[in-house]
């Protein structure tokens, strides 16, 4: 089956010419009532100006620096397979990965133990291959992308504890990578990486933890791994997210709407959320 599935994608051939050109001849047709993209901040910033010289609806899906929260009661061994599958899927080519990975001080020593040896044993290859557990980055430019913030990260000396290489093989590889005990004030901390790169921080208590996960310009998604499901709850009343998963692998389901706050994006999608921005009300009013 994978196989079939790799020979049909080998005979498709999507071609956009000039995105910027043909973006910008979509977002400014008077014929155009609604635009909606997904995809960089930066980008998302000039669909939003050159929509709102028609003043078109607007809906953005957008980057995110989303923190995984780890309570001192939680199974390690569970907590570090939610931490893997959340910064590792699609390594980490996920708007919502969970890149940002807090950590209660009285368990971090173990856990980062457990999370270094799941994590080095991890199968890298080909996506299509049925054993693979982390595949590719998309190109070379975003291999470059990945290469920039780990020089980055020797540059602020952070402490790596595992991966922080490129892998020598053919196709685009990095290695799994972990930094520990990174500072707030790192670019690492406050920049979307968009590859396989994890940061790390521990916390005291859950007032602590709260502040760290909403410390970002971002407010997609979180997650939250704690025995006590109302303490975890509680905590995500007071996370700022638009998605926020407790004890749970990020599972999304088409009914819910999906979007987030702050630069996260504008609107949601999925659900009637999703739908309810591409419509408006209207009132006929008769004479009674």
């Amino acid at each position: 089956m994978l196989q079939k599935i790799r020979d049909m994608l080998m005979h498709v051939l999507p071609i956009i010419l000039k995105p910027s050109e043909v973006g910008a001849a979509m977002t400014s047709h008077p014929l155009i009532d609604k635009v909606s993209f997904t995809g960089s901040n930066s980008v998302g910033e000039k669909v939003m100006r050159q929509a709102a010289a028609g003043i078109k609806g607007i809906s953005l899906e957008l980057g995110g620096k989303s923190a995984i929260v780890v309570c001192a009661d939680a199974d390690i061994d569970y907590a570090c397979d939610l931490i893997i599958g959340g910064i590792f899927t699609n390594a980490g080519q996920i708007c919502s990965a969970t890149s940002r990975l807090l950590v209660h001080q009285d368990i971090a020593e173990s856990l980062f133990a457990v999370l270094k040896t799941k994590t080095e044993t991890l199968k890298i290859g080909d996506g299509f291959a049925a054993d693979t557990q982390m595949g590719p980055l998309v190109s070379v430019q975003q291999l470059a992308q990945v290469k920039k913030y780990i020089d980055i990260a020797t540059e602020e000396n952070l402490h790596c504890l595992t991966g922080g290489t490129l892998l020598a093989r053919q196709g685009y590889f990095a290695a799994p990578t972990i930094y520990t005990e990174v500072p707030a004030t790192s670019r690492l901390w406050t920049e979307e990486v968009f590859g396989p790169v994890l940061v790390s921080a521990t916390f005291a208590d859950n007032a602590q933890a709260i502040a760290l996960a909403n410390d970002s310009k971002y407010a997609l998604a979180a997650s939250i791994v704690s025995a006590d499901e109302h303490a975890a709850l509680e905590m995500a009343r007071h996370i700022r997210a638009g998605h926020i998963w407790v004890n749970e692998q990020q599972i999304v389901v088409p009914e819910a709407g999906w979007g987030g706050f702050k630069q996260s994006g504008i609107g949601r999608e999925l659900g009637t959320d999703g739908l309810s921005a591409y419509q408006k009300s209207k009132h006929v009013l008769l004479p009674s």
